[in-house]
């Protein structure tokens, strides 16, 4: 999975909004197989048009939580270490992992 960098954004929900990715263009897409013949990867050109998609708009966050106690959004690491929270604030640099519609935050860049 492509980790993704951008940024935290939070409204009623906490988003994640990718930096801009540059459109893939077809001609990186071609190799050179094994027997000297050209081939398009058609798997990595698809998984790459998903995420630049996926780069034009918000996405929901699967791994950041509100808690109460503290009246703060809270990130956990996708291992859940004990003690392993980080507070969330918006506009909060980081990068993510985008997955069926939904994003998982990998790291908090402050």
């Amino acid at each position: 999975m492509k980790t993704i960098p951008g940024k935290i954004v939070i409204t009623d929900k906490v988003y994640f909004e990718p930096d801009g990715l540059e459109k893939p263009k077809e001609e990186d897409y071609w190799d050179i197989d094994e027997y000297n013949c050209k081939r398009f990867n058609y798997h990595k050109y698809y998984l790459d048009g998903k995420a630049y998609k996926a780069s034009k708009q918000l996405v929901e966050v699967e791994n950041v939580y509100w808690w109460d106690e503290s009246e703060v959004w809270t990130y956990t690491s996708r291992y859940y270490k004990e003690f392993d929270y980080k507070d969330v604030i918006n506009n909060q640099p980081c990068k993510a992992e985008i997955k069926d519609n939904k994003a998982t935050i990998i790291e908090l860049i402050n």
